[in-house]
């Protein structure tokens, strides 16, 4: 009986902490560092306040096993090296955020940022220069020099888009061991393995290739891990991979746009990313400012356009699911919005529940979701 009575305790704490709202990080194109407390039951968003102040943290990482949040300095390295990776300590009662290491990003333009499940590692990707790096992190959180850096080399077919390298995103592999970094310029995503000493070298295979004139930009590992799926901004497509290095396969090319779209038209593809329960992909479409909905093939892997919905604002560039999977929160860059749409998780359908939050140049959205004890 008392051990009924300990388990139903705490399975009222987990829930009561469950029903609490939410910090929400928001990544911008301004000069700071904001949150949010996203309330899951209402779906409701407090106003913003700035956390840091720093230059251009277009993107953001979250990693609150260490108290971590990560941040890239999307600008050029000048005298002062401004590109750069930073690590912040999180004040877990406001939010407020401390500079905990500050390292040059190996290029210009840092646009994406990770850290791998055991946090061990970070890694950036630098879209000016065409260039990736990988750091070790200390068990504290902070990030120490790079370890590893590569240059990626080469062009495509769209010479105004693709004159050089433009590395636009950058993961950890499922096995832990191996970096994929996603390359607009060269229409390649290229695989790195990760060494003993942090360093990177090519793996097998060096790079998976895309269709010319694609344009990959983010990409996402499917929840069982047996496939890739690439999102290209050029093209408006997703194409789906068989992922088992050295083996990877090309299964299926797939369009975010709607029927009729024209060839010319801006597609302009952002953000792509699962839904919770697994059985929905979804992607931004920054030119038609939508959020497209596919239907996911587990078995294959395959995708089908569902929908697309306004985004509520202009240039969706980011945006995320609450933890439960009952909301989107979708960042729109130039009107300066969040806009909050719920989520049929049957249907995969998105409404707009009429919440909108004011921000400045908002481009990556996290939350700060405790580790359970």
């Amino acid at each position: 009986m008392r051990s009924f009575s300990l388990l139903m305790i705490a399975m009222f704490a987990v829930n009561t902490c469950a029903d609490e709202p939410i910090r929400l990080f928001i990544g911008t194109g301004g000069d700071g560092i904001y949150a949010s407390k996203f309330d899951t039951k209402t779906g409701k968003l407090s106003q913003p306040e700035m956390m840091a102040e720093t230059n251009r943290p277009s993107f953001v990482w979250a990693t609150p096993e260490t108290n971590s949040l990560y941040s890239v300095s999307e600008t050029r390295r000048g005298a002062e090296k401004d590109a750069s990776i930073i690590a912040w300590s999180v004040d877990e009662t406001n939010g407020k955020l401390t500079m905990r290491s500050h390292q040059d990003a190996m290029g210009d333009g840092p646009c994406f940022v990770c850290v791998n499940e055991d946090r061990t590692y970070a890694a950036v990707a630098n879209y000016g220069s065409g260039s990736v790096a990988v750091y070790p992190v200390k068990p504290d959180g902070s990030v120490d020099p790079a370890s590893g850096s590569v240059q990626h080399a080469g062009s495509s077919v769209i010479a105004n888009r693709q004159g050089g390298p433009h590395a636009h995103s950058i993961r950890f592999d499922p096995s832990g061991k191996r970096l994929a970094a996603a390359d607009l310029g060269t229409d390649k995503i290229y695989l790195y393995d990760l060494g003993t000493d942090g360093a990177l070298a090519p793996s097998n295979p060096p790079a998976i290739d895309l269709d010319p004139g694609a344009g990959p930009r983010h990409f996402v590992f499917s929840p069982d891990n047996q496939f890739l799926l690439a999102l290209s901004e050029i093209s408006g497509t997703i194409t789906t991979y068989r992922y088992a290095p050295p083996k990877v396969e090309k299964l299926s090319v797939v369009s975010t746009m709607a029927d009729g779209t024209t060839a010319e038209a801006a597609k302009a593809s952002a953000e792509i990313l699962f839904h919770p329960n697994g059985k929905f992909v979804y992607c931004s479409n920054r030119g038609p400012n939508e959020i497209a909905g596919f239907a996911y093939n587990a078995e294959t892997g395959t995708l089908k356009r569902l929908f697309g919905i306004s985004s509520g604002g202009e240039h969706p560039r980011n945006f995320r699911f609450s933890p439960d999977g009952r909301y989107m929160l979708v960042a729109n860059q130039n009107s300066n919005n969040i806009v909050v749409f719920s989520v049929d998780e049957t249907s995969g359908e998105l409404k707009p529940t009429g919440e909108v939050l004011e921000v400045d140049k908002p481009m990556c959205l996290k939350f700060w979701i405790n580790p359970t004890p």
